[in-house]
């Protein structure tokens, strides 16, 4: 199982709390996180949050505006981040708006991609009336 701790201290540049949504978790609706929050169950609806990164066994269904994501699990629907990592397992299908992205060799990835300049520059709250729609 994927230990959330030892991944998210590995970048130095997060820092603050970290919550988890374990393997055996389903949650359906708004998820809000000022902190770090990692994914290693299902959510089905919306997510917010600074840091986000789903595991390997985490399934997301729904819109996403993170700060930065790491994607080594299954997204689909809508996913605006300053900063996208997609690991070799991820799953990505739907929409991306980026500003920095990294896809690894073998990543699964369907979707409309769209480079924004406000994600590179600003704030994951500023961006929102900057969406593509």
């Amino acid at each position: 199982m994927l230990n959330p701790v030892k991944n998210l201290m590995r970048d130095n540049d997060l820092e603050g709390s970290v919550s988890v949504i374990s393997d055996e978790i389903t949650i359906t609706g708004t998820v809000t996180s000022s902190g770090n929050l990692i994914i290693n169950g299902n959510v089905d609806g919306e997510i917010n949050c600074e840091s986000l990164e789903i595991g390997p066994s985490g399934v997301v269904t729904g819109t996403v505006k993170a700060g930065q994501c790491l994607l080594a699990g299954k997204l689909e629907g809508k996913l605006s981040a300053r900063t996208v990592n997609i690991a070799s397992t991820g799953d990505l299908n739907g929409r991306l708006s980026y500003g920095k992205l990294e896809i690894e060799t073998g990543a699964n990835i369907e979707l409309k991609l769209r480079k924004t300049k406000q994600l590179s520059d600003t704030s994951v709250e500023n961006s929102e009336g900057n969406e593509e729609q």
